[in-house]
């Protein structure tokens, strides 16, 4: 007691009590730390934060002065009752959390960049860092390669030291997430890789699942057009669980393997390639397997490649607002749809061409194919800001709307109807000709409400340039 006071400057001869001290003026807002209390004094300590406390009850004491124990490693727990008395304690366990960590790195000037590999690196850095600041700035100076794959790091750090075996006392153990994780040098001497291992999946399952489902996104929305028809409440997809069977009632319920299977044929070598090494990639984190430097290394290439093949799920997201518009021809053969749009400033896609040049490599296609090839062209024109014109006949209600729906909510498209009198489309052509123009013609006079609506899509405009218009 005499010793609190003299090291706040107050002399000891005015204390003489433990009233006394706690009623003093010059210690009332005084907190005192006590710390490295050997054990033989544990009794004499003891004694004192009894009478504290009963002091403090009896005279209703509710201010300073406060005293703060910390109490000694190496005690059993009768010592360490017998020195907590009744004082309220508190357990410094687990008090540092992962949103610690990552507000500690970024305060730091320090973030997991946007991509692939660094995302991966960052998140695998701050999981086996865990709770030891010193240890994440440690990994922090390792080049991009060692921090996506540390273990030979660490096995150098492991042996660096004389590490004592991991304990919460000696400062190697702690709470991390609820799980008590040991400090990664200490455990890979003590022979606990398996704690590295699962950091590194659980870093990599956290950072690559949003990825690999992006991917599955992208590649539903793509081929949204041609999964409607196979997948919906009218036509669900089942699948069979050992003697339960699943139904799917919609495209954006499919997992990787589906979308492969259901969309073999119509996938480019590329994408079925790239889902594929996404699906084994998934696979092998669910099943709580780390994925090795070199298969991270080419999943970060085929993400690449996604992202320049794969629509985003928000249409046109990192677009200009410019005011660009997406001007789409509809109308039947013959009707003068091309004419028109070659006389337009904008930029021309033309169906008829991309199906032309498909026919020319040999490549299989069909509507929905070409349509996908337009849709990525028209994509490229208007993430520059510039007007783009699809040249196509846009018959059918589920080609417009998916052609539509690439353009944001906030940007205009505009559907304009294009068709001639029959009398100048059928003009010298051979009677087989004059037969297919007029089913069409008269097909798409019966068909024109919903385009006259604008397939009732809200940033829609309609301008109908038709001669013949009954």
């Amino acid at each position: 007691m005499h010793a609190l006071a003299l090291s706040s400057g107050v002399a000891g001869v005015t204390i003489g009590t433990v009233a006394d001290f706690l009623s003093s003026p010059k210690i009332d807002e005084t907190t005192f730390f006590v710390d490295r209390i050997p054990r033989e004094a544990i009794g004499a300590w003891a004694a004192f934060f009894r009478a504290v406390t009963y002091e403090r009850r009896q005279h209703s004491l509710r201010g300073g002065p406060y005293i703060v124990i910390l109490q000694p490693i190496g005690l059993s727990d009768d010592y360490a009752a017998r020195l907590r008395a009744v004082a309220p304690t508190r357990k410094m366990l687990g008090c540092v959390s992962s949103i610690d960590t990552n507000a500690w790195a970024a305060a730091s000037g320090i973030s997991a960049g946007t991509g692939f590999l660094e995302r991966v690196a960052f998140a695998t850095t701050l999981e086996v860092a865990a709770w030891s600041r010193d240890l994440l700035q440690l990994v922090l100076t390792w080049a991009e390669v060692d921090q996506l794959s540390p273990l030979s790091k660490l096995q150098v750090l492991a042996r660096s030291h004389a590490w004592p075996f991991p304990c919460w006392e000696n400062g190697l153990v702690d709470l991390w997430e609820g799980i008590a994780v040991p400090h990664a040098g200490a455990a890979i001497a003590h022979g606990f890789q398996d704690d590295i291992d699962r950091r590194i999946w659980t870093s990599q399952a956290r950072a690559i699942f949003p990825f690999l489902d992006a991917a599955r996104r992208g590649a539903i929305r793509k081929y949204i057009d041609v999964l409607d028809q196979m997948v919906s409440p009218k036509t669900p997809y089942q699948k069979r669980f050992n003697d339960k069977i699943v139904e799917y009632r919609s495209p954006w319920d499919l997992e990787l393997y589906d979308i492969c299977k259901l969309l073999e044929g119509k996938l480019t070598a590329q994408e079925s390639k790239g889902l594929i090494a996404f699906r084994n990639s998934r696979n092998s984190l669910a099943h709580g397997k780390p994925i090795e430097i070199a298969s991270l290394q080419k999943i970060a290439a085929w993400w690449q490649r996604f992202t320049e093949i794969l629509p985003p799920m928000v249409p046109g997201w990192n677009w200009p607002r410019a005011g660009q518009r997406l001007l789409m021809t509809i109308g039947p053969a013959a009707g003068g749809k091309s004419s028109w749009a070659a006389s337009q400033v904008a930029q021309v896609i033309s169906a008829d061409c991309i199906s032309a040049e498909m026919t020319k490599r040999a490549v299989v296609h069909d509507q929905s194919s070409v349509f996908r090839s337009a849709r990525a062209q028209a994509t490229k024109i208007l993430e520059t800001g510039s007007d783009v014109v699809i040249d196509a006949a846009h018959l059918q209600l589920h080609e417009r709307v998916t052609n539509a729906k690439l353009v944001p909510l906030d940007l205009s498209v505009e559907y304009v109807i294009l068709d001639r009198e029959l009398d100048a489309k059928v003009l010298g052509l051979t009677e087989k000709m004059v037969g297919k123009v007029e089913r069409a013609h008269y097909q798409f006079q019966t068909g024109i409400e919903p385009c006259l609506a604008g397939d009732n899509l809200v940033n829609v405009k309609v301008k109908d340039l038709r001669a013949a218009k009954s």
